[in-house]
């Protein structure tokens, strides 16, 4: 059994669960990032549980996506978070791949997964190729750091493939982010002790 929202994925649609045009803090300058909807992962603490359902929530063809992030002023990347952005892999591995070679902003890439699993689904030299860095490893609530800037746990690795544009950072100083739209709704985004985004 894989859930409809799986079927319409692999048929050149994402399934999302949000999008920032514009954030700070995943990842080095601005950057366009992007949340999918769905992970089978389920990470004890994990703070995105909303995400974790692969229900249908927004579909949006793959070149449309990458379209918008083109037509995207003053930014310096992507960012890939979920859920899980590689239970969406034809598709995510597609735009990581078109990004890298088309344009000049670079790809960050969060999966709960380590290398060796991506070895054996398939997706490890694609992502590798074309990533900047890769945030790799399943949250663990026991070896939470609030002082991580990128990571959640220290289990989780940061990974700067062979000829990423990124050069390597400190990696601390936690982050929060709170972004007021013009209508004066409120997101609030980072590593916070609740559930929200």
């Amino acid at each position: 059994f894989r859930p409809r929202c799986n079927l319409i994925a692999a048929l050149f649609f994402f399934n999302l669960a949000h999008i920032e045009t514009h954030t700070h803090i995943y990842g080095p300058g601005t950057r366009f990032a992007i949340w999918l909807q769905g992970c089978s992962l389920g990470c004890k603490g994990c703070w995105n549980t909303q995400m974790w359902p692969h229900k249908e929530k927004t579909f949006v063809h793959r070149e449309k996506l990458y379209q918008q992030i083109l037509g995207t002023p003053e930014i310096n990347g992507v960012t890939f978070l979920g859920g899980e952005p590689l239970e969406q892999a034809d598709n995510t591995l597609w735009l990581i791949n078109m990004i890298k070679d088309n344009t000049n902003l670079t790809n960050v890439v969060y999966t709960g997964f380590e290398q060796r699993e991506l070895e054996l689904k398939g997706y490890w030299s694609t992502l590798y190729k074309n990533s900047d860095l890769i945030i790799s490893g399943r949250y663990q609530q026991s070896l939470r750091n609030t002082y991580l800037r990128l990571r959640g746990s220290t289990n989780q690795k940061l990974i700067y493939p062979q000829g990423s544009r990124l050069n390597e950072e400190s990696d601390g100083g936690n982050e929060m982010e709170i972004i007021i739209d013009e209508l004066g709704s409120m997101t609030t985004l980072g590593y916070p002790e609740i559930n929200v985004i």
